[in-house]
């Protein structure tokens, strides 16, 4: 089709060369309307995995939470002595946080504290007084309750929140118990965050309809048996995958509703890998042991669905 002398196509001519095989990549094989409903099903799926990356990417936005020697640093600048427990914790719906509690360097002084984390550059909130009681014992061994009351305050620098909490027992109180402070420590929800889940979304849709075009297809060149045994295992697939991509589009629809948990850490997509009581039924590694499954399964569906043997073709007559 080119012109004499002509060694490039021209632009209309790429574009059309380029959005025709476009076309014939996300084209279906024609008359097979079960491959059609397992095409939007894979895509839908895999659409869920896309979601997760995303999120993931744009969890590595974040701000890190501290190590052991930052969080000792930070319980001692919330006013707490050297009695520190220190715990990381994760989630299936949201980002990691970390925690801390200690008794405190004499009576906790929240004005003090506060003041001090603002002098240090974080920008400090208002206080809300809270109230409370503590189980202890008299002298006498009797079970007594202990009321006390404190206040808690949040700070941030950085892209780190940390939410404090302070607590001293009445002073008229029966006994003389020590004063408490704990705090935990998250990071904060980016502007980049939002908008990779929704690219993420947007590449799992298309990059799962491409998939199961390519492996329809297959099927399709396939013999009749290794055609029923590959659709078969592209059920199975489908149907392992689908508490994960339920899992998945739940979290998506947290992160855009609530953003994050009420004066919690930020809600991600990808935490619902995480172990943990995601379902009520199953062990805690169902999500993550389910996605494994299907992504074997898929694989031996692809290796299943392989063309069947080719007619030999005629040779090539010169002249």
């Amino acid at each position: 089709m080119a012109e004499p002398g002509q060694r490039r196509p021209r632009v209309a001519e790429a574009l059309h060369l380029i959005g025709s095989g476009l076309r014939l990549r996300f084209r279906l094989p024609a008359g097979r309307p079960f491959m059609a409903i397992a095409a939007v099903l894979t895509a839908l799926t895999i659409g869920g995995f896309g979601a997760a990356a995303g999120s993931w990417l744009g969890a590595q936005t974040f701000a890190d939470l501290p190590d052991e020697a930052g969080m000792a640093r930070l319980t001692k600048q919330a006013g707490g002595d050297d009695t520190i427990h220190l715990l990381y914790s994760s989630s299936s719906w949201t980002a990691d946080t970390a925690h801390s509690s200690s008794q405190a360097d004499g009576t906790w002084d929240a004005d003090q504290v506060r003041e001090r984390f603002a002098a240090d550059g974080w920008s400090v909130s208002g206080f809300t007084p809270i109230t409370g009681m503590s189980g202890t014992v008299d002298d006498s061994g009797s079970p007594i309750e202990v009321p006390l009351h404190g206040k808690r305050f949040t700070a941030e620098s950085g892209g780190l929140i940390v939410n404090v909490t302070g607590w001293n027992p009445a002073e008229n109180s029966a006994v003389d118990l020590p004063s408490h402070v704990s705090f935990y420590a998250m990071p904060k929800q980016t502007t980049a965050f939002l908008p990779l889940v929704v690219v993420g979304t947007a590449a799992g849709l298309l990059t799962g309809w491409l998939v199961a075009a390519a492996v329809a297809y297959r099927m399709a060149a396939a013999p009749p048996g290794r055609r029923r045994t590959a659709a078969a295992l592209w059920g199975a697939t489908l149907t392992a995958l689908a508490l994960p991509a339920v899992a998945l589009y739940g979290n998506v629809m947290r992160v855009f509703r609530d953003g994050s948990v009420e004066g919690g850490p930020p809600l991600t997509v990808h935490s619902a890998f995480t172990p943990g009581e995601y379902y009520p039924f199953g062990p805690q590694w169902l999500v993550l042991a389910l996605t494994v499954a299907g992504l074997v399964v898929a694989v031996a569906a692809t290796v299943t669905a392989r063309p069947g043997e080719q007619p030999p073709q005629p040779g090539v007559v010169p002249g």
